[in-house]
């Protein structure tokens, strides 16, 4: 008879997600940076400097919990219903195998639980790094009316992208400037997509998507430069962007803010994103 918490681990991608996809898409939306990441290691991406790290929890032959990990990034822990035993397991048998674990994302209550037990086990204290909310839209229900047009960026926009991608990485999720550059100047995996806010030819503002789902895909990397802000034109350009992967079949989008900036969290819930769990990303010191 299959005994409780047992941790598997994979090595192909396309295995390991056939085997929790149907645990994941019971919350899709909560699931939705695992779900798209999987996708992008199926079909052969790279999305960190090392093999990812893929495990599953099983209790009695049923998947009880997902762990995914592309260092050097955080490791990302599904939803569990088993809060304690679960993750204390996951815990051990990443300290067991001298996982270096950076930091950790994941709905709030868990990611806190965990970051206390891996603090126990490694010695380690932890800070959070950013607190998060994740959003759903079905429909956009408010189409700002800033000025301007969506439109997808050509190789004279690249230079600007990469200053973007890299000002991004700084302000929103706190990388060091140098590693931001490092970062920006990469090609994006082809599963991920940025498109341009443009008035009267100037381009003032951008979003972009990646990591599709079944049903969904993920809207990201929604940055203005200082000088164009308070104008409407990141809200313009999300809500177009909505709409266009709406009108592509996609059944709806998701969208992860950080609530420390209320601004963006009410423009957002305007166009029609609506509130679905917070999550909380926990660095390791």
């Amino acid at each position: 008879m299959a005994s409780a918490n047992q941790i598997k681990f994979f090595s192909d991608a396309g295995q390991f997600l056939e085997r929790v996809q149907p645990f994941l898409l019971r919350r899709e939306a909560e699931h939705c940076l695992i779900l798209g990441l999987l996708d992008g290691l199926r079909a052969g991406e790279q999305l960190g400097t090392e093999p990812p790290l893929m495990a599953l929890v099983e209790n009695h032959d049923e998947v009880a919990a997902v762990a995914l990990m592309t260092p050097p990034h955080n490791l990302i822990i599904s939803w569990t219903a088993d809060d304690d035993s679960t993750l204390d397991a996951i815990a051990r048998e990443f300290h067991a195998k001298a996982v270096a674990v950076p930091g950790v994302n994941s709905s709030a209550d868990l990611a806190q639980r965990f970051a206390q037990k891996w603090s126990e086990l490694s010695r380690c204290s932890y800070r959070v790094q950013m607190a998060q909310r994740i959003y759903q839209l079905n429909r956009v229900t408010n189409e700002t009316r800033a000025a301007g047009h969506l439109r997808e960026p050509d190789r004279s926009d690249d230079a600007l992208l990469r200053e973007w991608r890299a000002a991004f990485s700084i302000d929103a999720e706190g990388m060091d400037p140098g590693q931001a550059r490092e970062a920006a100047a990469l090609p994006l995996p082809k599963s991920r997509r940025l498109l341009l806010w443009e008035v009267d030819g100037s381009v003032v503002s951008m979003a972009g998507f990646a990591g599709p789902t079944p049903n969904g895909i993920r809207v990201a990397w929604v940055y203005t430069p200082p000088q164009n802000r308070g104008k409407g034109f990141a809200g313009a350009c999300v809500a177009a962007l909505s709409q266009k992967l709406l009108d592509d079949g996609r059944k709806f989008c998701f969208l992860y803010t950080d609530l420390a900036n209320p601004i963006s969290n009410h423009v957002y819930q305007r166009i029609g994103y609506e509130p679905v769990t917070d999550a909380t990303v926990y660095s390791f010191l």
